[in-house]
């Protein structure tokens, strides 16, 4: 991830919708994290530049949202507990454990059926019509879903510069992704390591 709040925001290392959502949080195990997404305007803006929404869809909901600030509130806050779910899950597969899915499966009982598809100038993607601020929730929701019933699973990785955090799904032949980006995180966790171990060979310094 970037140092740059809105760069970083615009940057899509995870390899699927899901965990390019769960990387909205900047630095997550820093001590100084940097939300992506603080309010739901600012997320159907991620929306937008992610392709998980039509524009109309969107512009709909921007003007709801406007309307209804209390309600746009409390969507942002089930987003954000997903992402919070989405964390969790994405960890303890990485440690070779099971997940606590009672929260995602809560929420897969309550979703709506999957709608048809449209293109867009990108991708295809779901034909919602954007009538009730929930509806971007859905996609990540059967993101999250595709990889927990596949090969993706398996091959989870978080992001090893210090700091970082973010998922991703490591499609390495061998399965050594280190980072989340080698030009941006890579580069820059190998030059602090090439530096620390320069300061302990200078005598007189201190690591």
């Amino acid at each position: 991830m970037s140092r740059d709040p809105q760069r970083a925001a615009t940057q899509f290392f995870g390899g699927r919708v899901c965990l390019d959502f769960a990387n909205t949080l900047d630095w997550r195990t820093s001590g100084d994290p940097q939300e992506l997404i603080p309010d739901y305007t600012a997320f159907l803006g991620w929306c937008a530049r992610r392709g998980t929404l039509s524009h109309q869809a969107i512009k709909a909901l921007e003007v709801i949202a406007q309307k209804k600030p209390a309600a746009a509130a409390a969507a942002q806050a089930e987003l954000l507990s997903l992402r919070s779910e989405i964390w969790s899950i994405c960890d303890a597969l990485r440690r070779g454990e099971r997940s606590d899915l009672a929260s995602v499966n809560a929420l897969l009982a309550q979703a709506p059926p999957q709608p048809s598809l449209v293109r867009t100038d990108g991708p295809y993607v779901h034909n919602f019509s954007g009538r009730t601020l929930s509806e971007p929730l859905w996609p990540i929701l059967w993101s999250l879903t595709a990889v927990l019933t596949s090969a993706d699973a398996s091959r989870i990785g978080c992001c090893q510069a210090d700091g970082c955090g973010w998922f991703y799904v490591d499609e390495s032949p061998n399965r050594t992704r280190l980072w989340c980006s080698s030009e941006v995180c890579g580069n820059r966790e190998r030059a602090r390591r090439a530096y620390a171990k320069r300061r302990k060979t200078i005598p007189g310094k201190r690591g």
